[in-house]
């Protein structure tokens, strides 16, 4: 399935860059030395259970300028918690490019590839003193099932403030905030 993401982070920056009311926002700079493995962003108009749109992690050589819209193929999920709630990272495979025309499904990814995005994230908050949880990775059905999810999410929920819809959902789905 392929799909359109919009960049906040291009790969290699340690800068935390958001999009807000279409301005791009300096959130922080990463506390310690890491970097962010890959471009980072995000589905629109989707809604995770975090209160934020569902996130993708996407592979390619290149690092996008945010809010760059960058078109990839969905390839498989990596289950997060993140401060207590759920982040759900979808991972993705730059389409443009015929270099990642190989990569179709998770299992395409080397395992040590994978290992650094499960050691960036378990360890990129480390200095704030927040916890991270990685629950392991994921196939493309569970993927695209995210996805889903987070737009239904994101049509009945999206006019809900951030702490309004982690507390509703927290009472409603209990299950979605723990691996």
């Amino acid at each position: 399935m392929k799909e359109d993401i919009v960049i906040e982070i291009p790969k290699g920056s340690n800068v935390k860059y958001e999009i807000l009311n279409g301005n791009i926002v300096v959130d922080r700079i990463l506390f310690g030395s890491m970097f962010y493995p890959e471009n980072y962003g995000y589905f629109e108009e989707t809604l995770d259970w975090d209160g934020d749109p569902l996130d993708a992690i996407v592979i390619s050589e290149q690092g996008f300028y945010p809010k760059s819209r960058v078109k990839v193929r969905i390839i498989g999920a990596m289950k997060m918690i993140d401060g207590g709630e759920t982040d759900t990272k979808i991972i993705t495979v730059i389409d443009v490019d015929p270099r990642f025309d190989h990569i179709k499904k998770l299992e395409d990814i080397p395992k040590h590839q994978l290992n650094i995005y499960k050691d960036f994230f378990e360890n990129y908050k480390n200095l704030q003193n927040k916890k991270v949880i990685i629950g392991g990775f994921e196939n493309l059905e569970f993927a695209l099932k995210e996805i889903k999810e987070a737009k239904e999410l994101y049509k009945k929920y999206k006019n809900l403030d951030k702490k309004t819809f982690i507390n509703k959902m927290r009472k409603e789905f209990p299950n979605k905030y723990i691996l």
